[in-house]
Parts: C-alpha cells; sequence; structure tokens
C-alpha cells in the first residue's frame, strides 16, 4: 500500500492562495483609490473650516513608546508613495529622498527637520498609523507638525473590524481630540475584505482546479451617501483580471515595502512595481452583488458587497 502525500502543500508555513488572494485584493484596492484621489493633503498651519490644524500632532497614548517620543496625526494611513498624479488633483505631499521615501520632514516648534536628521530631533514616520517617532523623546511641551497626505477611505482587514476596535467618529471636525491611539480604532469610510467560502471544481480531464472563493467588502461609513459610494465603486469592479504579486518571493527578495514600525522601506517598491517585478497567477474577479445594507445608528452605516474570484491551478 503506496503513502499519499498531501496535495498543493509544500510547506505549512508557506503562503497558501487563502491568504495571497486577501493580500493582494487589499493592495490592489488601496492602491487603485489612491490613484482616482483618494487622499487630502495637510499643509503646515492650514485650518479646516472647523477651524483644526490637521498638520498639528499630539502625543500618542501608545504605551511603548517613552513619553515625549512618539506623535499621532489626527488620521492614520498616510501616503509615502511618489509619483502619484491624477487628473485635476495636486499630487500628494511627499519628499523627493528616495532612500526615505514619503514626507520630506517634520517641524518641532516651527523648526524644519529633514526626514535625514541626525542628533536630537531624528526620527521616523509610520504610515499605517499616521505617527512621528522620534529615536529620543522630546519635551512634552513641544509643538510638532508634518505635512503629508492622508487617505479618505481606508482598506483594511476584515479582523480590524469595529467589533474589535472602537470607531473614531467626525475625525474631519474634532482633529486630534481622539484620545485612542491608532492601533485602537477604525477610521471611517474604510473598507474591510473579508475571505468567506470557496469551492473547487476540475479544470480539465487532465488535471488542474478551479478555485472559487467568495470574498466580502464591508463597505461603513458614517452617512448613507458615502457608503452607498463605497459600494458602487467596489461593485463596479466586476470581471476584472488581477496579476496577483509572488508573496512568498517578495518575502524572500527583502522587497517588503513597509518595514514592521511602519516606516517605507529605501526605495521601497510601490504596489505597481511590484506586481512588475513578482507577477504569479491572474485571478478573475466575478459575480458581483450586493447583498445587503442597514443602518445600525446614526453614525454607522454598513453594506455588504460580494464577489466570486477564479483561480485556475493545476
Amino acid at each position: 500500500m503506496s503513502y499519499t502525500p498531501l496535495n498543493n502543500v509544500d510547506n505549512i508555513f508557506n503562503i497558501t492562495f487563502y491568504n495571497a488572494i486577501q493580500d493582494n485584493i487589499i493592495e490592489w484596492l488601496d492602491w487603485g483609490l489612491i490613484e482616482k484621489g483618494n487622499y487630502f493633503n495637510s499643509s503646515k498651519d492650514e485650518l479646516s473650516p472647523d477651524g483644526v490644524d490637521y498638520s498639528l500632532c499630539k502625543l500618542s497614548n501608545n504605551p511603548n513608546f517613552l513619553d515625549g517620543q512618539a506623535w499621532d496625526g489626527f488620521r492614520p494611513n498616510w501616503i509615502w508613495q511618489s509619483g502619484i498624479a491624477p487628473s485635476g488633483i495636486a499630487s500628494p505631499l511627499v519628499g523627493t529622498n528616495d532612500d526615505i521615501p514619503g514626507i520630506s520632514g517634520v517641524y518641532v516648534d516651527d523648526i524644519f527637520y529633514p526626514s535625514d536628521t541626525t542628533g536630537t530631533y531624528s526620527h521616523y514616520v509610520d504610515y499605517l498609523n499616521g505617527r512621528i517617532v522620534f529615536d529620543s523623546p522630546i519635551p512634552t511641551g513641544s509643538k510638532v507638525q508634518a505635512e503629508y497626505s492622508y487617505k479618505y477611505i481606508g482598506v483594511i482587514y476584515a479582523n480590524s473590524l469595529p467589533w474589535v476596535r472602537e470607531i473614531n467618529y467626525n475625525s474631519l471636525t474634532k482633529g486630534n481630540d481622539n484620545i485612542l491611539p491608532p492601533e485602537m480604532s477604525v477610521q471611517l469610510p474604510c473598507i474591510a475584505v473579508e475571505m468567506s467560502s470557496r469551492r473547487m471544481t476540475p479544470f480539465t480531464l487532465g488535471g488542474g482546479q478551479i478555485l472559487n472563493t467568495k470574498v466580502l467588502f464591508h463597505c461603513i461609513a458614517e452617512d448613507e451617501y458615502t457608503r452607498n459610494l463605497l459600494m458602487d465603486i467596489v461593485s463596479y469592479q466586476s470581471d476584472q483580471k488581477l496579476t496577483l504579486f509572488d508573496t512568498k518571493s517578495v518575502i524572500i527578495s527583502g522587497d517588503l515595502p513597509i518595514n514592521s514600525n511602519g516606516s517605507p522601506a529605501p526605495s521601497a517598491l510601490r504596489y505597481p512595481d511590484i506586481i512588475s517585478k513578482y507577477p504569479s497567477i491572474n485571478i478573475y474577479l466575478r459575480d458581483m452583488e450586493v447583498q445587503n445594507s442597514t443602518t445600525l445608528n446614526s453614525n454607522i452605516h454598513i453594506g455588504i458587497v460580494s464577489c466570486n474570484t477564479e483561480l485556475y491551478y493545476i
């Protein structure tokens, strides 16, 4: 009697199709929205109609940092990528130093310190959480400001949905009054991507499989109009063909664009560059369907769009 090994599993620690599809859809959707102008620029001392200075950062409540070391912007998800120029919209506020991609530096008490500053005010930027982190604490009474671009619509994993985090309401009007660090809250509007059911069907008589995976896009906003807008954006992507990047190859090569602290690596590759350098197989988005929409309260409006992804492999 012969032993039958597990099929399509080289190593239990390898990236699986399930995770690879989710990672790729999130990166594709996030980049696609940026290309269509999914950001606002925050210039130094520029006030909103409500009198909020979006460039002003506050002391972080994250206990992992020393007091005076980390300073949070009023919203997370800052843009570090260069070369973005949507028609009719100003490009994101990023510098020109490829060794340190992203914003050009930080202001402390109205004195500018570039991103390559050494000594007292040397720092890095955590773009995922929208945070300036100094190598050593600075006086807690300092005025810390940054010119940056923040994403309006967040694209996140479903495990970051509001039932495991607190929603940060009305951030555009209250500025930096939110007392929670960004790791503990969800910024609206957002699209949360969830992998759901899957099934396999034979591809040909000679072998191969068609892997069908249902993906749910949870569209969450503070008003019905924006919720509907998110559902439209997602549902319009039906019948798209996506080329996946090879996650394993990206990891082995060391070309991951974002470091563990949320800062971009030197000369970090943008999403189109990763696809070009590490292409993998194609998937197809089929059968986009708006499943349902609901209003939980005056501040939470949720809609779900589902689709099936098709992946062919031998």
